[in-house]
């Protein structure tokens, strides 16, 4: 049977085709074939006709390639030895332009004489360079790809890094260079340590300090039983509407990486399947791997947990699956382990001009107050925010690599109020009950920002 696997990103584009091996043993709880022999490809990149392609050497090449030049940017430290391969049909190196990369490829068609034959020079800008280093970062998170894919490589030592250079400079190379979301949280060691809330008393728990007197006499509800559990699993109904989904996605992946504390711990991609429900709570969680109880430990999912009562049984609250993985990198990915049906919306908007008007003005007056970096960033970075009638930031997302990596740098993550807009455990959902206008905001390497309109 030929089988396709794609890791689509906006401006860059991964293709492999290949066939399964009937005596190779899959994962029962991943429903999707096993891809373990590749046939063919395939990357292409937005705005770029030629497509790259070729079999397995070509995609080895590929992502050896990638992985050496983001390590080296990441690093400031050149490493000949992974970079300059002659013998390698795919090749990185760096521009005159720190915003230019050049990509060298060795095409071979037949009758081709590869001594003879010039390699085809590519172009990419940071951003086509980021979604590559995101491609390959999800195919080797992939657990039902080439499971048989591997790279080694020898991980840049903490010794050579400059702990005396500012946190902006040190993030030069990195967000000039490369810019990647998935290989940039692999420094996360030079960043400040995400602030973590303290654990809210979940349902069935009670704290004496602080509980009201009227209620330390009642007694909790019962926890459900692991059977109970189950069933529960099986029997709930499924959150398929495509906003609601996208809404989830964005939540579960903040509150676990606001709750991932020991990013350097993890050696490994762990992957997990994540069930969850419409307020983002976290109900159960199994790893898809041959993941260890220890490993497990390392992942904040034990904690996020809540686990159900007999009293939520019978309300048989909607679930909804996804697929999510801590690479070794120090980054996330996650995934709806059923895809997404339709296309997703960010909810309600306010379109009012005048209300827009009014809200664009206060907010950047707000945000500019707020902005005070003690240094200039190295790069500009764009979110997009959703904002209350009453200006409120309820929602955002980072939309490049820079604004990912550089996020707790901006007052955004002080200023999130989810809640404003009914957002979140209290309202039962994690879609805004509220109009939201939405802006799209940068913040400027200069210090001035600029919004409008997203």
């Amino acid at each position: 049977m030929t089988i396709k696997r794609q890791y689509n990103l906006p401006n860059c584009r991964l293709v492999l085709e290949g066939l399964d091996n009937e005596n190779l043993e899959g994962n029962p709880s991943d429903r999707r074939p096993l891809l373990s022999i590749l046939v063919h490809a395939e990357c292409s990149f937005t705005g770029i006709e030629q497509p790259l392609s070729g079999g397995k050497d070509f995609l080895y090449s590929l992502v050896k390639a990638v992985s050496a030049y983001a390590q080296e940017f990441l690093s400031g430290i050149r490493h000949p030895v992974e970079l300059e391969h002659p013998n390698e049909s795919v090749r990185l190196l760096k521009g005159n332009n720190p915003d230019i990369h050049h990509l060298l490829w060795q095409h071979k068609s037949e009758g081709d004489d590869a001594e003879e034959s010039k390699p085809l020079h590519f172009d990419l800008n940071t951003i086509q360079l980021f979604d590559l280093v995101e491609a390959v970062d999800q195919l080797f998170a992939d657990t039902r790809t080439l499971p048989d894919l591997s790279l080694h490589l020898i991980p840049v030592s903490r010794r050579h890094r400059k702990a005396d250079i500012p946190l902006t400079k040190r993030a030069t190379p990195m967000i000039t260079g490369i810019g990647s979301l998935a290989i940039a949280a692999s420094l996360l060691f030079i960043l400040p340590i995400p602030k973590v809330k303290d654990p809210e008393v979940i349902q069935g728990e009670t704290s004496s300090e602080n509980a009201p007197e009227e209620s330390q006499s009642e007694p909790s509800a019962p926890p459900i039983s692991p059977e109970d559990l189950q069933a529960l699993l099986t029997d709930a109904p499924k959150i398929e509407e495509p906003t609601e989904i996208s809404f989830l996605q964005r939540y579960l992946r903040r509150e676990i990486e606001n709750a991932w504390d020991n990013r350097e711990a993890i050696q490994q991609n762990l992957t997990y399947q994540i069930t969850a429900t419409l307020d983002g709570s976290i109900i159960d969680y199994e790893p898809t791997g041959e993941t260890t109880e220890a490993e497990t430990e390392l992942t904040p999912l034990a904690k996020l947990r809540f686990l159900p009562t007999e009293d939520d049984i019978a309300q048989k609250e909607a679930i909804a699956e996804f697929e999510f993985t801590f690479t070794r990198n120090g980054t996330t990915i996650i995934s709806p382990l059923a895809g997404r049906k339709g296309n997703a919306t960010l909810g309600e908007r306010i379109e009012d001009p005048e209300i827009l008007r009014n809200l664009r003005e206060a907010m950047r007056e707000k945000l500019q107050t707020a902005w005070t970096p003690e240094t200039p960033v190295v790069a500009d970075l764009p979110f997009r925010i959703g904002v209350t009638e009453t200006g409120e930031i309820a929602d955002y997302e980072y939309l490049d690599g820079n604004a990912y990596l550089l996020q707790q740098e901006t007052p955004l993550p002080k200023l999130l109020n989810p809640q404003a807009a009914g957002i979140g455990e209290k309202n039962g959902t994690v879609v805004p009950q509220k109009a939201l206008a939405q802006f799209r905001v940068v913040f400027l390497k200069n210090g001035a920002i600029e919004l409008g309109t997203y």
